[in-house]
């Protein structure tokens, strides 16, 4: 296998390429550095006539689809060019480069997963964002990102929808290999096979539908209701102006309370366990670690009570509330990706320390598989602090002096990659 790591600012964008075949873009990220960076590295595919076998987008926050949403508009804009084009009433061509062609994408679809009440999801949270921004205190003020960032996604999520259908662009959704119907959502099933693309085979390990099932009653039963969007906002409001968070469960937003302080469309995030000629990468997506761990024990890779894979995609970009030192003990890998440039702390400092110390630390702390043991390791980031700070983002130069330190204390096992250019590539 051979993974592509982009510059995808606070989001993922990773291409994924099988030894003999198969293609997969995880994930677009935002559609600022899809513009700068992604869309000429995808479009040497075209050049070659490769097609992506598949794109996958995790889930919908805006880092990870805004990127995807703006391929399909560019193939939009080739297609009316062609269009008229053979109509002989030809247009100005098109300034973007074009991307290759995309023949399914695998994406669990807003209106999918909440049914009803899309609109009066949309409106709340673009209501109460700019409220919450404005607070000086700093939970509510993340709560705002948060909320802005959903409200943001949610548009962009249904545009996908609507642009991959037959009449526009007409691409499958969620069709997997061997089948001639357009799937369902895509989840851990009972007796569920792998699939194939090219020489690589994909194992769905989460969500669960009880993620789901969280996600759908979180936006129907809360959010669809009047009187409590009604008391929501009231809520909101008397905690800024009285300046305080104290007793508020800001997780609460979706109607059921987040999973340990992860938000439950995070949650269920899309996963999936990638294997080749006896190499594994685990796909994340934002999900949460125990969420994770509860995946993989289903789908039979945690039997043993550890699992060491080839490559970890690091789960929500580093955040110390999607992974502890347990979920470190208990996934280890020789390739840990993370992305993210330091928007909202990712990756936290402490998170890459975890898996540090999962490999180098106090035994306590020591990964559980054997093959873990005394075995090199390297930190794979998506960005530089150079790159992120001319994205208004100046804090991931701390990433990179931790990084620093732990490799002079590492006695030569840690090494690391910093992606300086549009991408970095990864060989399994």
């Amino acid at each position: 296998m051979r993974l592509h790591i982009f510059q995808s600012a606070q989001g993922d964008c990773l291409l994924l390429e099988g030894k003999s075949g198969g293609r997969m873009l995880c994930d677009g990220g935002m559609g600022s550095t899809m513009k700068e960076f992604v869309r000429d590295e995808l479009t040497k595919l075209r050049s070659k006539h490769i097609e992506l076998d598949y794109v996958y987008v995790s889930h919908i926050d805006e880092d990870h689809i805004q990127g995807v949403l703006q391929l399909l508009e560019d193939e939009i804009e080739w297609r009316l060019f062609d269009l008229h084009t053979q109509a002989g009433t030809p247009i100005r061509k098109p300034k973007v480069p074009r991307p290759p062609a995309i023949r399914n994408i695998l994406h669990n679809a807003f209106h999918d997963q909440v049914g009803k009440n899309r609109d009066k999801i949309e409106d709340m949270l673009a209501a109460a964002a700019p409220s919450l921004l404005s607070s000086s205190v700093p939970l509510l003020s993340r709560l705002g990102a948060e909320f802005q960032q959903i409200a943001t996604s949610i548009p962009q999520a249904i545009k996908v929808s609507r642009y991959i259908k037959s009449d526009v662009l007409d691409i499958p959704l969620n069709r997997l290999p061997g089948s001639q119907v357009q799937g369902k959502l895509l989840m851990i099933r009972e007796g569920q096979k792998p699939f194939k693309v090219g020489s690589m085979s994909f194992t769905i390990v989460g969500p669960s539908a009880k993620e789901l099932q969280m996600l759908r009653k979180g936006w129907n039963t809360f959010l669809g209701n009047e009187e409590k969007l009604r008391k929501l906002r009231s809520e909101i409001k008397r905690r800024i102006d009285r300046f305080s968070a104290h007793a508020f469960d800001l997780r609460d937003w979706n109607g059921t309370p987040g999973f340990k302080g992860v938000t439950t469309p995070n949650i269920a995030s899309l996963m999936f366990m990638v294997e080749e000629d006896g190499k594994r990468l685990l796909l994340t997506g934002d999900s949460q670690q125990n969420v994770i761990i509860d995946g993989l024990k289903t789908t039979g890779f945690l039997s043993a009570g550890h699992l060491h894979v080839d490559v970890l995609k690091v789960q929500h970009h580093g955040s110390e509330k999607n992974a502890d030192d347990d979920f470190c003990r208990q996934v280890s890998a020789d390739h840990y990706v993370f992305c993210g440039n330091g928007s909202s702390g990712n990756p936290e400092p402490e998170v890459i320390e975890k898996f540090y110390n999962a490999r180098l630390g106090p035994d306590s702390k020591r990964a559980r598989s054997p093959r873990a043991k005394d075995r090199p390791f390297k930190f794979w980031f998506s960005t530089t602090a150079r790159i992120a700070a001319r994205q208004h983002q100046t804090g991931f130069a701390e990433v990179e002096k931790l990084v620093r330190k732990l490799r002079q204390k590492s006695g030569g096992l840690l090494t690391a990659a910093f992606n300086s250019g549009p991408a970095m590539v990864l060989d399994v």
